[in-house]
């Protein structure tokens, strides 16, 4: 027997509720809760390993603070150590209090290093000299008397020759006691066989403003000393919170840890800071990483329940009425076949299937009539709008009358040559060819390039006037180009070499110099690179710029000149075609414009 007649007696001897209930154990309830559980698995094993790379991310981001931190410490000590002004200073003999007092004074190198170094909080030299049995400044000279002997840090900074780390615990201005970690330093004085010793101390708030993290807590301590640093300020000077085997070379792990009496992800890190034999621990620990994937625990079950229990319920109780529905399905189409219609309609009055086909009908033509409504709506305002910029346009241009502002400026100029000024004469002749020649090709598609460079040779005479020497210009064509017979859309170099102006050449109050090449690009094209020696642009600014060529300017203020040429390239000769900007800052800007031009006027009307 195939599987196939094997599944089709199977279904055939059971009723439909029988059916629907098997279907649902074996298509949705053991699917469902399988792939569930999978899904559970793996989610839970992957939100686990993403809190602890983030975990172990946080611990090394924290080691490498505390490494930089630490590894200037030695330089400055190395310094110190070889610096003869303040050995001579430690060995010298002094008539009198006074000028033992002006001598240290007049020490400069602490004042510069804690000037230097945000990370040290203080410098204290402990030394046998005489030089502080008559002055002590109390800030960076100390004598080494018989309550510093009896410090623990003193009698091994004493015996070794070595420097080290060690948490130490520090009183303020105000008595408050804290906790940071000091660098003790073991310096030799050959020329009077006695010794000094340098405490270069550590600022828990230049490492706090380095760490802040408000996600992670973190615990550092050195050696087994005492906490030093902790982002839960009343943890510092505690007992390391985790147990640490000393004797382990490297720390390097992230795992569950016990604290305070609950399990937290964690990552436990060591660092053996710069020519020591110390070790530092770093303990970076996640508050919220178990309480989330419990959460996400606690919600999936949630999920299953409803997604499996609750609707296998409700289907329990669907399969009886849609098997009562059924029944009376049967019964109603046994009466329709001997001809009784009236079951019909009571069963199409009293059927929800059939209510709710009818309100599905009722609903799609209400959604077919909004959407109706929505799109004449939006017909209706992209009219108005394309009639309202119609408007703007129109009322800009007749704001000006070609007529009167051509008698007018040829009324001004014939009066300065009157006058004798042939200068702002031959300026105001140049405003009107350029006035002439914008008004002319407002709505002319193309022109040659002749006309374009006969503008642009017009409006550079004009920026000329204006600037004086500190604007030079060049006009380089290749002599194989005819501008005559190339013809290109209107206005496009213009408002570049503006910009070239404006905003590389003017901010400088340099020199400036414009370079304008025209070239054939490959057979049926030209490239037009226009070249500043301005201000030039950042990266950033140039990635700001590139990014408004693509979209237009929110409004009129910000200036829409790029925008407008490259959106007109693109829409005339494709998207292949636009402005490319190059440019360094305090070093200049070039701009380059390529396009097609091997078609004829009419095919561009």
């Amino acid at each position: 027997m195939t599987l196939e007649k094997i599944y089709i007696n199977f279904f055939t001897k059971q009723n439909v509720r029988r059916q629907l209930i098997t279907i649902f154990i074996f298509a949705i309830l053991i699917p469902v809760s399988i792939i569930g559980g999978m899904v559970y698995y793996f989610s839970r094993r992957q939100m686990l390993q993403n809190y602890k790379y983030l975990s172990e991310s946080d611990g090394i981001r924290v080691r490498s603070i505390i490494l930089t931190t630490t590894l200037p410490l030695y330089e400055i000590y190395e310094s110190l150590s070889s610096d003869t002004d303040l050995n001579k200073l430690m060995t010298a003999h002094y008539p009198s209090d006074q000028e033992a007092m002006k001598a240290c004074s007049r020490y400069p190198r602490f004042k510069q290093i804690l000037a230097s170094n945000a990370s040290i909080s203080s410098i204290r030299l402990y030394t046998q000299s005489n030089l502080l049995h008559s002055y002590s400044d109390n800030r960076f000279f100390f004598p080494i008397d018989k309550t510093v002997r009896t410090q623990d840090w003193y009698q091994k900074a004493s015996v070794t020759s070595g420097n080290f780390f060690q948490s130490t615990l520090r009183k303020n201005q105000v008595g408050s006691s804290y906790w940071e970690l000091a660098y003790y330093c073991h310096i030799p004085m050959p020329r009077t066989g006695s010794y000094a010793i340098l405490v270069l101390t550590l600022s828990n708030d230049h490492l706090r403003n380095l760490i802040k993290d408000n996600s992670s807590h973190i615990y550092i301590s050195v050696n087994q000393d005492p906490v030093f640093y902790s982002t839960i300020r009343h943890q510092e000077g505690e007992d390391f919170p985790v147990d640490i085997d000393h004797q382990k070379p490297n720390y390097n792990h992230t795992d569950l840890f016990e604290l305070e009496g609950s399990t937290h992800l964690s990552s436990l890190l060591s660092l053996k800071p710069y020519r020591t034999d110390d070790k530092i621990y770093i303990l970076s620990v996640n508050p919220n990483a178990m309480s989330n994937i419990r959460h996400m625990e606690f919600s999936f079950l949630l999920i299953m329940l409803f997604a499996l229990f609750l609707p296998g319920l409700l289907f329990v109780f669907f399969t009886g009425y849609f098997s009562a529905r059924i029944r009376t399905l049967r019964l109603a189409m046994h009466k329709v076949s001997n001809n009784d219609y009236e079951i019909i309609d009571s069963v199409l009055g009293d059927d929800e299937l059939s209510a709710t086909f009818s309100d599905l009908k009722n609903m799609v033509r209400k959604i077919k009539k909004a959407q109706g409504d929505i799109y004449a709506a939006q017909m209706k305002e992209q009219t108005f709008y394309n009639q309202q910029q119609q408007m703007e346009y129109k009322l800009l241009i007749n704001q000006i009358n070609p007529h009167f502002l051509y008698n007018t400026l040829e009324t001004i100029r014939m009066k300065a040559f009157t006058d004798g000024n042939q200068e702002v004469a031959t300026a105001i002749k140049l405003l009107g060819k350029s006035l002439r020649y914008v008004l002319n090709n407002t709505k002319t598609t193309l022109v040659t390039l002749n006309q374009e460079i006969d503008y642009i040779k017009n409006y550079l005479a004009i920026q000329k006037f204006r600037f004086g020497e500190r604007l030079n210009y060049t006009i380089d064509m290749d002599a194989s180009i005819d501008p005559k017979c190339y013809r290109i859309l209107p206005l496009l170099m213009q408002p570049i070499i503006e910009n070239s102006i404006s905003h590389g050449i003017e901010p400088t109050g340099k020199k400036g110099y414009l370079l304008i090449k025209i070239r054939k690009y490959q057979s049926n094209g030209l490239k037009v690179s226009i070249y500043d020696n301005g201000a030039g642009m950042s990266k950033t600014t140039i990635f700001e710029v590139m990014t408004k060529l693509k979209t237009p300017p929110k409004n009129r203020e910000q200036g829409i000149g790029l925008y407008n040429i490259n959106n007109r390239i693109k829409l005339f000769y494709g998207q292949e075609y636009g402005l490319v900007i190059q440019s360094k800052q305090n070093f200049g800007t070039l701009v380059t414009i390529k396009i097609p031009v091997d078609f004829s006027m009419e095919d561009s009307l």
